[in-house]
């Protein structure tokens, strides 16, 4: 790529404000300067006066609350000058409205060691983006563009779960702090100051007055997501919540699962469950009172659920969930969706609990090639997880949830254990978000949704209402399971209390 000369000072945005990150040395990387054609510095622990970067882990070790100040060093000769302003409030690739004509940002954090860049163009911070993976942890550890054997991995789009390839330019891939998180970097109360009163900022952030939903996580937790991409053992249903939830889950996988001829139709009918929003037990509990605020907590007071998936892994089932990002595969202008996973049997890394990938959030989007598991709903994967963070699987009782950020990689093996492994996956999308265009299967993410508080959810109206109409509801998957097979006591009580109501 055509590079221009190395930045120089007068080149740099005004300097940023306080901050809770320590000194530091900005260090533009000359090869990848030469590489992209753009601004490019290195953050590194250590003083105002070092000459050569630090490792991560020192720099991990550095500590101080003064504001990002250091050494720039240009081909021109190295000249002081503070930090540039690169977008605290995010991690990943993303656009901004730059004077200067270097639009394309990127701030990635791998293993600790923070890089930042701005370009000129998309093709050129991607480019940056690559070459910091690879420097800074070694991934992947082959080109993607043959396997071992010489054979090509490109991984043409999965028909059932992505969208089309033209709609790929148009994304964002960038992680967005929690509402609290950035409140507090401009100087805000947060969280605390929102639970008595106050409102946040403009856009999505901050709480919307007179919702009603209580505060659901510390600071400790909301801190905890913003470096790790995911939380876990989050309570959600009390135990007679729980064992509504769960009786009218049985009713619904009985009813997919009573004519299967073979083991193998029985793990795939129990696998996912069809058309979730239009279930009682769906819509009930994507409006949950908790649910609610610990999705506030995260994406602000103006959100959707666009989708929900119903999970069954049989004891015995195989099938594997090969490592993925989420908004790899969604439609969406930027990268502003989370899923919120609830737990209807304890769950652990023996019958099949997600893992998720540490850190992984603050990469960008990570190309993925095609997996070498035979079976699995994907037919993509990202390799080399093991460089990209420290893997963390899911362990929850009955009642809790995990949540995770649509960046943050993840995945799930086969279910070897003799337990079931069932949970409701909730989707949600803040609404500052658009919906580009339909998946490659037609369907459409925001052509139906769940408004928790109506049109104040979305007041653009780009996110459409669910239409309620008739289906596999709860009532007649029990008036259909009580007509075909005989029961359990506890089963035929469900299915007549949901065929009174």
């Amino acid at each position: 790529l055509a590079h221009p000369s190395e930045p120089s000072t007068s080149m740099l945005p005004p300097p940023p404000p306080p901050s809770t990150l320590p000194p530091s040395t900005l260090l533009p990387s000359s090869a990848v300067g030469r590489l992209c054609g753009g601004a490019v510095w290195r953050l590194c622990g250590g003083g105002a006066s070092s000459s050569a970067p630090a490792s991560p882990r020192s720099a991990a070790a550095a500590s101080g609350t003064s504001s990002v100040q250091g050494r720039v060093e240009s081909a021109a000769g190295a000249q002081e000058a503070e930090a540039p302003v690169l977008g605290a409030d995010r991690w990943g690739l993303w656009e901004d409205d730059a004077s200067d004509g270097r639009r394309f940002c990127v701030r990635l954090c791998a293993r600790g060691e923070e890089v930042r860049g701005r370009f000129a163009r998309r093709e050129e911070a991607l480019a940056f983006q690559a070459s910091r993976l690879r420097a800074c942890v070694g991934w992947p550890r082959r080109p993607f563009d043959a396997d071992e054997a010489g054979a090509s991995s490109v991984v043409e789009r999965d028909p059932l779960w992505d969208h089309p390839e033209e709609l790929e330019p148009l994304k964002e891939y960038s992680f967005l702090l929690p509402p609290s998180a950035r409140d507090r970097q401009c100087g805000h109360g947060g969280l605390s100051a929102r639970a008595g009163g106050g409102s946040g900022g403009g856009g999505n952030s901050g709480r919307s007055e007179g919702s009603g939903i209580a505060r659901a996580l510390s600071m400790e937790q909301v801190d905890s997501f913003e470096v790790r991409g995911f939380l876990l053992g989050l309570p959600v249903l009390e135990p007679a919540e729980l064992e509504r939830a769960c009786a009218d889950f049985d009713l619904l996988l009985n009813d997919r699962t009573h004519r299967c001829q073979s083991e193998d139709a029985k793990f795939r009918a129990a696998h996912t469950l069809s058309r979730p929003l239009h279930q009682d037990l769906v819509a009930r509990l994507a409006q949950h009172e908790r649910v609610l605020a610990i999705v506030e907590d995260i994406l602000g007071p103006r959100f959707v659920c666009w989708s929900a998936h119903l999970f069954c892994k049989l004891p015995g089932d195989p099938t594997q969930q090969p490592w993925h990002q989420d908004a790899g595969f969604w439609p969406l202008s930027a990268s502003r969706a989370l899923t919120l996973w609830l737990a209807l049997d304890d769950v652990d890394a023996s019958n099949a609990g997600l893992t998720f990938v540490e850190g992984s959030h603050r990469l960008g989007r990570l190309p993925w090639q095609r997996t070498a598991a035979t079976q699995c709903l994907l037919t993509q994967e990202i390799p080399d997880v093991d460089l990209l963070g420290r893997a963390v699987p899911s362990v929850l009782r009955a009642g809790e949830a995990s949540v995770h950020c649509d960046l943050t990689v993840h995945g799930s093996a086969g279910n070897t254990s003799t337990r079931r492994r069932a949970g409701i996956a909730l989707r949600f999308v803040a609404t500052d978000a658009d919906c580009l265009g339909p998946m490659i299967n037609g369907y459409r993410m925001n052509g139906g949704c769940i408004l928790p508080r109506g049109r104040a959810s979305d007041p653009r109206g780009h996110w459409k209402a669910l239409k309620r109409r008739g289906g596999d509801n709860t009532a007649r998957a029990a008036r259909k399971a009580a007509a075909v097979a005989p029961a359990s006591a506890e089963l035929q009580a469900a299915a007549a209390a949901a065929a009174a109501a």
